[in-house]
């Protein structure tokens, strides 16, 4: 079956606040078999909710309204909702417990009378009662479409959502099994970086017959160091929609090999973690930064238990960092420059003697906007990784974008980088 779902509220048709809550309800709503063909989004104004409504009903069987259910001038969803249907709206005076639960030590008619417009619903809906906030939802069935109206406010609208939206769906959903075509809908992603979303793209082209075959679609979505390939399957059963699903993953993985750091949602730091969780021996990790300002150290360490093996970071950002805190020759910066293949080595190496690790990561580049060596330019970045045995890597890139995409691809890299290194080590004793 599919759902629309309508995110009521000017201050998102605005841009003024990013639509979380429609993100929230269609991925909760698919991962009980529903399918989503329309989100749209409409200011507080009632003849757009109206036209909305009638736009969405024409095409999905299910509607899931959000926001617009509070006590204000602008709270329009019960109204427009009960003209749509022509029908009128009803006062359920068991809902005032809740309209007025947060004016219960003041006295003020005016106040009261306002707050109780929570408490009306369309005739012929099946009131929800709110835990957290006062704005009750309802559910009402009208011809070929079941409609939902939950409030904006992101607490009240997941728990009423998972709460109540959900079990209602799931009996609905059971009563009319006999009369439905089965499907089952599974959602899967796949976490890479360090590749352009084009060359992602060209690479994948020979795996979509496949996935046409599995009624697999694949998916896209793609930041500067950071591209999530999402698959959707669609089955009979939710066995045959996870070995399709597995089977694809296996394939794209298989092709694309190191740019890949997860096979689900998830930080590069949760990647890192896994790599290390799978050695055979007690890892430690340091890390030198210059061009990043600490930002691989935030990456690694926004994974929960990251306590366990890394063990610090310098941040040298200046020269006079560099000198007196990593210890780098004054006259290896004056000869290479700060941005080059041998400071990059000699950061990783004294960073790891410092700190007494198993690995160490540098990265030293230049942002941007401007570049202050001869002959270098902006994104050009050394990382360097310095390996349990003494030996080390250089690696040279040229990251495009802004100051910030150039900071963020760097970290991204090596993080990755040191991922898979680790995992290559990992597999035997410490050296």
């Amino acid at each position: 079956m599919r759902f629309s779902i309508i995110s009521i509220g000017t201050e998102l048709n605005l841009g003024l606040i990013t639509n979380t809550n429609a993100q929230f309800i269609a991925e909760t709503l698919t991962n009980i078999g529903l399918e989503c063909n329309y989100i749209i989004s409409v200011r507080d104004n009632e003849n757009d909710i109206i036209n909305s409504l009638k736009i969405c009903s024409k095409f999905s069987e299910i509607l899931v309204i959000c926001g617009g259910l509070g006590p204000t001038d602008d709270d329009l969803t019960r109204n427009a909702v009960s003209k749509y249907l022509k029908v009128k709206l009803v006062k359920i005076d068991s809902l005032d417990k809740t309209s007025l639960k947060f004016l219960s030590h003041i006295k003020n008619d005016n106040l009261t009378e306002k707050l109780k417009r929570q408490s009306y619903i369309p005739e012929g809906s099946i009131p929800i009662i709110p835990r957290i906030g006062s704005a009750s939802g309802f559910i009402i069935q009208s011809n070929n479409n079941l409609i939902f109206s939950i409030p904006g406010v992101p607490r009240e609208m997941k728990d009423m959502l998972e709460g109540d939206v959900v079990p209602y769906l799931n009996n609905f959903l059971k009563e009319k099994g006999k009369s439905l075509k089965k499907q089952v809908i599974k959602k899967s992603v796949l976490m890479a970086t360090d590749i352009s979303e084009s060359q992602l793209e060209f690479s994948m082209k020979s795996i979509k017959p496949l996935a046409k075959k599995l009624n697999v679609e694949l998916g896209i979505t793609a930041s500067p160091g950071l591209i999530k390939i999402i698959l959707i399957s669609k089955a009979s059963s939710l066995t045959e929609c996870s070995k399709n699903l597995e089977r694809l993953k296996k394939e794209i993985t298989g092709m694309l090999g190191e740019y890949i750091y997860l096979d689900k949602e998830g930080l590069i730091g949760d990647s890192l973690k896994e790599a290390i969780s799978n050695c055979n021996y007690k890892v430690t990790i340091s890390a030198a930064e210059s061009i990043t300002g600490g930002l691989i150290s935030s990456l690694i360490t926004d994974t929960p238990g990251s306590s366990d093996y890394f063990l610090g970071s310098i941040i040298s950002y200046s020269n006079y960092a560099k000198e007196k805190l990593l210890r780098i020759d004054k006259n290896l910066i004056i000869k290479n420059g700060t941005v080059s293949a041998v400071v990059a080595a000699q950061m990783a190496k004294n960073c790891k003697e410092i700190f007494q690790s198993d690995f160490s990561v540098s990265a030293t580049g230049f942002a941007g906007p401007t570049v202050n060596e001869e002959g270098k330019f902006v994104g050009l970045v050394y990382a360097c990784i310095n390996y349990p045995n003494g030996n080390s890597e250089v690696y040279e890139k040229n990251f495009i974008g802004t100051r910030t995409d150039i900071k963020f691809r760097t970290a991204q890299f090596v993080i990755n980088k040191l991922r898979l290194n680790i995992l290559k080590f990992g597999v035997g004793s410490k050296q």
